[in-house]
């Protein structure tokens, strides 16, 4: 079993604690935002709610099977893959020759694109939606056809159902989605995910249906070769910085998404498996992230109630606000107060997406909203 190398290598860094670590090293931009912007601070003094990450991850039974097999990261990890398989697939109620395991789910949408660009060069997606992986699709030859919300700002099935043509080599669901937070009934992304895979190939991310406490169609992909649902580690099991995620499908479609790999199932080490192994185990840390990101929201809910935000009801670990009418820039305002968050242009507007953070870090963000409007 495992431990999540952020931890890891925190402990191991005690020597060197009288070091000054600049947090701009680590500063790259990701889609355009600043992780931690120009500072130089130590990055446990920020609060972090810019990249939807778990705050209380990762469990205390991945963090000590991470130390239990650190010093086999000699190795390869050939002889954990087929147990973390097994242990997927008895989760699923799948066989291991429905996995496929990636470094992240992101791994698992590059192949999958990819896949894709072998047939047709159009991509139907939502808009807004989860986009971090559109320019490596792009790179692939892929375009996109993008779909707006319902006016409840949720995924509209009916129309991507009807966006799709003779040129459309996927369909790209997010459920919930990313970034507003919203989800679509399980019945209604059944019945659409079976009639869009009659016509194309239908990838449905799962990325916080834990969250959401939302039934997987990991079913509906183990029988249909038309249907790729991925899902991770990275969110409720607080394994982001491990990278580790996995495709369910048919074993014909795990077989093809396998070819663009170095190997099948090659990118994620020992640790980070035995992290995941440890984390399926770990049921109680599942239900009190869930139950803490609850409280999370509902101090969200009621500061902007407070402050007369309009905001989007959200079933996962993150939420979106309406931030247009601000006149300050609420970004470099929370920044200056060691709050990490972001914005994006959507529904005409700016608007500030949130990720829900410990409970005592939710109310600082909240107080510091306040403080700052």
């Amino acid at each position: 079993m495992l431990y999540d190398r952020r931890s890891w290598l925190q402990q191991s860094m005690v020597a060197l604690a009288g070091l000054a670590v600049s947090t701009e090293t680590f500063a790259a931009p990701r889609n355009g935002v600043e992780r931690f912007s120009k500072i130089h601070l130590p990055a446990t003094t920020a609060i972090l709610l810019n990249s939807n990450e778990n705050a209380y991850g990762p469990s205390p039974m991945a963090k000590k099977a991470m130390l239990d097999h650190y010093k086999e990261s000699n190795r390869y990890p050939d002889e954990y893959i087929p147990v973390l398989k097994q242990k997927i697939a008895d989760h699923w109620k799948v066989s291991p020759q429905h996995i496929l395991i990636g470094a992240g789910s992101s791994e698992i949408i590059g192949l999958s694109t990819l896949f894709a660009a072998t047939k047709n060069k159009k991509i139907v997606t939502a808009e807004p939606g989860y986009k971090s992986w559109n320019g490596q699709a792009a790179a692939f030859g892929l375009d996109f056809i993008r779909v707006g919300l319902t006016p409840e700002r949720k995924t509209d099935l009916p129309a991507m159902l009807a966006a799709i043509n003779a040129e459309t080599s996927m369909v790209y669901v997010c459920n919930p989605n990313n970034p507003t937070g919203t989800f679509v009934d399980a019945d209604s992304l059944r019945n659409f995910t079976i009639e869009a895979a009659k016509k194309t190939m239908v990838f449905v991310d799962e990325a916080y249906t834990e969250y959401a406490e939302i039934p997987s169609l990991a079913d509906l992909a183990a029988a249909n070769p038309n249907v790729i649902v991925a899902k991770t580690f990275s969110k409720i099991y607080g394994l982001a910085g491990a990278r580790i995620g996995y495709a369910i499908a048919h074993p014909d479609t795990i077989k093809k998404l396998a070819t663009y790999q170095a190997w099948a199932n090659a990118s994620v080490s020992v640790l980070s498996s035995a992290a995941a192994i440890a984390s399926l185990d770990d049921t109680t840390f599942v239900n009190e992230t869930r139950t803490n990101t609850q409280v999370a929201r509902n101090l969200c809910v009621d500061t902007f109630k407070q402050l007369s935000f309009d905001y989007i009801p959200s079933h996962t670990n993150f939420m979106m606000f309406d931030i247009s009418k601000f006149k300050k820039n609420l970004i470099k305002e929370m920044e200056a107060k060691n709050i990490f968050v972001q914005s994006r242009k959507h529904f005409d507007g700016e608007w500030c997406r949130v990720s829900m953070g410990t409970v005592p870090e939710m109310q600082a963000f909240c107080q510091a909203l306040k403080a700052i409007v």
